[in-house]
C-alpha cells in the first residue's frame, strides 16, 4: 500500500543526512532480508549458479546431488587421456591409470560453495545472481595403479646402459654408459589431477626422471687402463720358420667386460685366443696348413699342398697368457705345432666366398722416380691379403716401418704443410688407390685420413693418406664374405682389385664444397669438401655414409691463413716435381677417423 502524500512530504522534511544514512540502511536490509529468505529456502540445497566438472548443480537438492555427483565421477572414469613424454606417447582411461574422483569430498565441496565465511554471504549470495562458480572437485591418484601402467609401458622408459669397451687403433676405449629415463610419476600424478579438473579429454605432456647405470664410466676407464698395459706387451712369437709380434689389437679383441656381477671385471676371454693365434700364425703353417689365394684372368684359386703342420697346440694358449704377464720382455716365445688336417687351410679360404672381382682402382704416376719404387714396394708386400667377415687391414700393421732395410727409397711426402723428402715417401698413393677401391667394393673404415695438400692425380675428397706409425689407413669388412686385394702395377700406373662376392650396389655423388665459417677470432680460409656414398645391399638395405676432406688455402699454410711450420717458410720440392702426400711423420695430427654405418669423417693432417 503505498504511503500516503502526507508521510511522503514528512519525509521529504527530514534533513538530509538522515536521508543519506537511511537510504543505504534501507538498502542493505532489503538485501539482506532477500538473502535470508532464499538462503533459508535453499538450506538443503546447492546455492544458485554452481558447476561440478563442467555440470551444473546450483539449486540441487541433497539427494539429487549426490546422484549427479557419483555420474560425473563414473564419467571421469572413462575419459580418455593422451599422455607425452620424452621418450613416448600413449593413452588411457582414467580409470586405467588409477585417477577417481572423492564423491563425498566432493560432494561436501559443492554444498559449502558460497556459503563459507558469515560475514560475506550475503554478497557470494549476491554475486551468485550473476555469476558462475566451479566447484573445485576433489580427484585422487593412485600411485602403485600409475606406476604399475606406466612403467610397463616401452613408451615411457627407456633402459640405461653400462659403460662398454671397443678396440680403436688397437687399443681399448671405454664407451661411456647411456643414462636411462623412466616418466616422473609425482608430476605425471600431479598434471592428471589438474587435467581432469579442467574436464574434456586432456593431453598432458610429463617429464621423464633419470635411470643411471650401475657402474659409473670411471670405473670402467680404470679397468680399460690396466688392461691396455697387457695389449701393449706385444710379445714376439715363433712358428716353424715365421716370427711376428702379437698385434696390440688382436690381445684388445680378446677382453670381455663384465657388468653383470656386483663389480664390473675385465678379463681375457681365454676361448678367443687360440682361433686368433690359429690365424695370425698362418704363414708359419705348412702344407696342408697353408694355403694362399691366386688369381689369373680374374678367376680366383687356391693354392696349397698335403701334410705338413698348422698353429696350434691347444699349450700355446698357456704360453701366450704367460707371456702377457710377464710384460714386456725380449723373449721369444716358441708355439707348439698340431698336425694339419688335409685341405684344412683350403677349406678355410674356400668358406670366404672369394670368387669374383667386385672393384678395381687405377691411379697414375711418372716413371722411374724413387716414390714409384715405394708404391710398388708397399703394393707387393700387401697383395694376397685378405679380411675375413667383420675383419680388419691395417696398412701400417702389415707392411711396417718403411726403411731402407726393407726396400724403401728416398720420396716426397707433406710434413707440416710442406713438401720435404724422406725414406719411404710416395706410398700414400697407393693407400689412395686401396682405398678407392675398397669405397667402391663398399667396404668400412675404422680409420683414414685425406690429405692437407689436394694433388690432381687424386679423386677431388675421396683420397687418403698414410704415415709411420700414424696417420694409419685401417678398412673394415661388413660383408658376410671375405675380401681378397689383388695389386699390380706398371712403369707409370698402380691398380688395386678387391675379389669377393658381389653382394652391394654402391654409387657416388659428385664431391660437394662445404662453406667455411667466419669468426671474428679466425677465418677459415681451407676446402672442405664432402662425397656422398650410396649402397644397396642384395638384402634390399639401403645405406648412405660420406667421407670428407680438408685441403689447405696453398701449401704451408693453416685454415687461418698462418704458416703451418713457422720455422720452414720455403718448399723444399716444387709441387710439380712430387707426387708424394704422406702426413708428417712425427709431430702430426693423428686424430682418429672413424665410420658407420651413416657417416664417415677425416681430420686434417699434422694439424693443418
Amino acid at each position: 500500500m503505498a504511503l500516503p502524500s502526507i508521510y511522503v512530504r514528512e519525509i521529504l522534511r527530514l534533513p538530509r543526512w538522515t536521508l543519506m544514512v537511511g537510504l543505504p540502511l534501507f538498502v542493505v536490509a532489503s538485501l539482506f532480508s532477500a538473502w535470508a529468505i532464499d538462503t533459508a529456502i535453499h538450506r538443503d540445497r546447492v546455492v544458485r549458479n554452481v558447476k561440478v566438472a563442467g555440470e551444473t548443480v546450483g539449486g540441487l537438492s541433497d539427494i539429487a546431488l549426490r546422484a549427479r555427483v557419483e555420474a560425473i565421477a563414473n564419467r571421469i572414469t572413462t575419459t580418455r587421456i593422451s599422455i607425452e613424454s620424452e621418450t613416448g606417447s600413449g593413452a588411457w582411461t582414467a580409470g586405467d591409470l588409477g585417477v577417481s574422483m572423492d564423491v563425498a569430498a566432493t560432494y561436501d565441496t559443492a554444498m559449502s560453495t558460497r556459503r563459507q565465511r558469515t560475514l560475506s554471504r550475503p554478497l557470494n549470495w549476491l554475486s551468485a545472481l550473476a555469476s558462475t562458480t566451479s566447484a573445485e572437485i576433489k580427484i585422487d591418484v593412485d600411485i602403485s595403479k600409475l606406476e604399475a601402467v606406466l612403467h610397463s609401458y616401452p613408451g615411457f622408459r627407456s633402459e640405461p646402459v653400462e659403460p662398454s669397451v671397443q678396440v680403436l687403433q688397437g687399443r681399448l676405449e671405454a664407451v661411456p654408459g647411456v643414462v636411462g629415463k623412466l616418466i616422473d610419476l609425482g608430476e605425471t600424478s600431479q598434471v592428471l589431477a589438474e587435467a581432469i579438473r579442467g574436464g574434456g579429454s586432456p593431453t598432458i605432456r610429463v617429464g621423464t626422471v633419470e635411470l643411471l647405470p650401475r657402474f659409473s664410466d670411471e670405473e670402467v676407464v680404470d679397468l680399460v687402463r690396466t688392461a691396455n698395459k697387457v695389449v701393449e706387451t706385444q710379445p714376439e712369437l715363433r712358428l716353424n720358420d715365421y716370427q711376428t709380434l702379437l698385434p696390440s689389437h688382436v690381445v684388445a679383441s680378446w677382453f670381455a667386460l663384465d657388468t653383470t656381477g656386483q663389480e664390473p671385471t675385465l678379463t681375457i676371454n681365454q676361448p678367443l685366443v687360440l682361433p686368433s693365434l690359429e690365424e695370425l700364425l698362418i704363414p708359419g703353417n705348412t702344407g696342408a696348413g697353408q694355403a694362399q689365394f691366386d688369381v689369373h684372368g680374374d678367376v680366383v684359386s687356391i693354392i696349397s699342398s698335403d701334410g705338413g703342420t698348422a698353429c696350434c697346440d691347444t699349450s700355446a694358449v698357456t704360453i701366450v697368457l704367460s707371456a702377457l704377464d710377464e710384460g714386456p720382455t725380449n723373449a721369444l716365445h716358441v708355439l707348439p705345432n698340431r698336425p694339419a688336417a688335409p685341405r684344412e687351410a683350403v677349406n678355410r679360404l674356400q668358406a670366404l666366398g672369394v670368387v669374383e672381382r667386385v672393384s678395381s682402382f687405377t691411379t697414375y704416376y711418372s716413371c722411374c722416380v724413387g716414390r714409384v719404387t715405394n708404391i710398388q714396394k708397399f703394393a707387393e708386400i700387401v697383395n694376397g691379403k685378405w679380411i675375413k667377415p667383420g675383419g680388419r687391414l691395417s696398412l701400417n700393421e702389415t707392411v711396417g716401418r718403411r726403411t731402407e732395410e726393407n726396400g724403401f727409397v728416398t720420396g716426397g711426402f707433406i710434413s707440416k704443410g710442406h713438401l720435404v723428402e724422406d725414406i719411404g715417401g710416395g706410398v700414400s698413393q697407393f693407400a689412395t688407390t686401396i682405398f678407392n677401391a675398397a669405397v667402391r667394393a663398399g667396404l668400412d673404415f675404422e680409420y683414414y685420413q685425406a690429405h692437407s695438400i689436394y694433388f690432381q692425380r687424386y679423386p677431388f675428397g675421396l683420397e687418403a693418406t698414410i704415415s709411420y706409425p700414424r696417420p694409419d689407413l685401417i678398412i673394415t669388412n661388413p660383408t658376410p664374405f671375405g675380401v681378397l686385394i689383388w695389386n699390380s702395377w706398371t712403369d707409370e700406373s698402380i691398380t688395386v682389385d678387391i675379389y669377393s662376392t658381389a653382394n652391394v650396389e654402391v654409387t657416388l655423388d659428385e664431391p660437394e664444397v662445404i662453406l667455411g665459417e667466419s669468426t671474428e677470432e679466425t677465418i677459415d680460409l681451407c676446402t672442405h669438401v664432402k662425397t656422398r656414398r650410396n649402397r644397396l645391399w642384395k638384402n634390399g638395405t639401403e645405406q648412405a655414409d660420406h667421407f670428407f676432406a680438408t685441403y689447405r688455402p696453398e701449401e704451408g699454410l693453416n685454415c687461418d691463413g698462418t704458416p703451418s711450420d713457422p720455422d720452414q717458410t720455403t718448399t723444399t720440392i716444387a709441387v710439380d716435381e712430387t707426387t708424394e702426400d704422406v702426413s708428417d711423420p712425427v709431430g702430426g695430427d693423428d686424430s682418429p677417423t672413424t665410420s658407420s654405418p651413416t657417416t664417415t669423417t677425416t681430420s686434417l693432417d699434422n694439424g693443418g
